[in-house]
């Protein structure tokens, strides 16, 4: 930590009664930090007790009766900080964590370096290496995190466990390294927290589909989307339901998009709105079993029977009668006559009869007109057509 050699310091270290490895003036490896007699070892070794270098090189350490400034070499000031160790330390993964994190998330930062813990408690040296102290990031336990250990570090193995920012917290069977060592190296790569995908996640489609590349990542919180709802993967501030699909489309033409809309909010008003579940589950919750952790797409099982076939993208269902409307062509696809005709085939119908004869006996499904009869309040009307049962 300090130059000592200075032959003009000879006759005053000699008659110095603590200085008991005074040679000469000073053993040969006392400027050598590989040797046992580097100077800092030998401070350390007297409780840092700066008073024996004073005694030859001046209460401020700039020369003295020695003529030799300590602060020739150590030009931050003896006892600064890099002194010792470099401002941001380049050793083990000290550069990975400083890159983003403050040095207090893992050990006490002292005010001076003669704080209690520092290199000195009690007032007698505190030897390496630093004890750990988590901060405020490795101890949290989010909403999606399990409860588990409080984080620690082993100074016999040098690894971390039970912290956050190493997933150890997220007890993901997939993760391939959540308690990293410290001085090992490409530990924190995707899939060493959480496995890549997660335990609890399907494989088949990219982190981005549903975690915004741009959000901050071990900050706490899951970025989910683009609100962390359910329209934040898929669908609008409007609906959950498409379009957007979770590959960015909302062209009806494709296949995430498709007649969503029409069913829900039954636009060509043929009847009420469709709930979702009418077609496919409707998890309560992100991590519902069957979401995410089942790869896509969503499986189609529809209410009243009945069955889809996504290779031509059409249905075979009561609800569309003996049709098979495709999925992605548009209105075009569905319109009063396309599920039955008009008039139907077969008695009590007759060839001659008109839409407008359709009220004569179905009056709780169609009016005089030929409309369709809805009630109820926007977005949640209800029909007496296409419910399951002939109005007559």
């Amino acid at each position: 930590m300090l130059v000592l050699l200075a032959l003009s310091c000879a006759e005053e270290r000699e008659r110095d009664a603590g200085c008991t490895d005074c040679d000469g003036i000073h053993p040969i490896g006392i400027l050598d930090p590989a040797s046992p007699d580097f100077h800092g070892r030998e401070l350390e070794r007297r409780n840092w007790d700066f008073d024996v270098c004073a005694a030859c090189h001046g209460e401020a350490l700039d020369g003295g009766t020695s003529g030799v400034s300590c602060v020739a070499c150590h030009q931050e000031g003896v006892t600064a900080c890099t002194t010792c160790h470099d401002a941001e330390p380049a050793t083990a993964a000290h550069p990975a964590h400083v890159a983003r994190f403050e040095c207090a998330e893992c050990h006490v930062v002292p005010d001076r370096w003669d704080a209690e813990g520092h290199i000195l408690r009690g007032g007698v040296a505190d030897p390496a290496p630093a004890e750990v102290t988590f901060g405020p990031l490795a101890s949290r336990r989010p909403a999606f995190a399990a409860a588990g250990d409080a984080p620690s570090y082993d100074p016999d193995t040098g690894a971390c466990s039970g912290v956050y920012c190493h997933g150890d917290s997220l007890a993901d069977a997939a993760a391939a390294n959540p308690q990293p060592v410290w001085t090992g190296s490409d530990q924190a790569v995707c899939g060493s927290c959480h496995g890549d995908p997660p335990a609890s996640h399907a494989g088949d489609r990219p982190c981005a589909t549903c975690h915004p590349a741009e959000a901050p990542h071990i900050d706490g919180a899951l970025a989910i989307g683009r609100d962390g709802t359910c329209s934040g993967c898929h669908g609008s501030s409007e609906s959950a339901a498409p379009p957007r699909d979770l590959a960015g489309n909302t062209r009806t033409t494709a296949i995430g998009v498709g007649a969503h809309q029409g069913h829900l909010t039954a636009s060509l008003a043929l009847r009420g709105p469709l709930p979702c579940d009418s077609c496919h589950q409707v998890p309560a919750a992100t991590t519902s079993p069957g979401h995410i952790d089942s790869g896509a797409p969503a499986e189609v099982v529809l209410a009243g029977g009945g069955s889809w076939q996504r290779a031509d993208a059409t249905c075979t269902s009561w609800c569309h009668g003996d049709s098979q409307p495709v999925w992605t062509g548009g209105t075009g696809e569905v319109y009063c006559g396309s599920c039955h005709g008009i008039p139907p085939e077969g008695a009590p119908h007759t060839a001659d009869m008109q839409l407008t004869d359709c009220a004569g006996c179905h009056p709780a499904t169609v009016d005089e007109f030929g409309n369709i009869l809805r009630s109820g309040p926007p977005g949640a009307e209800t029909s007496e057509h296409m419910d399951g049962s002939v109005d007559l």
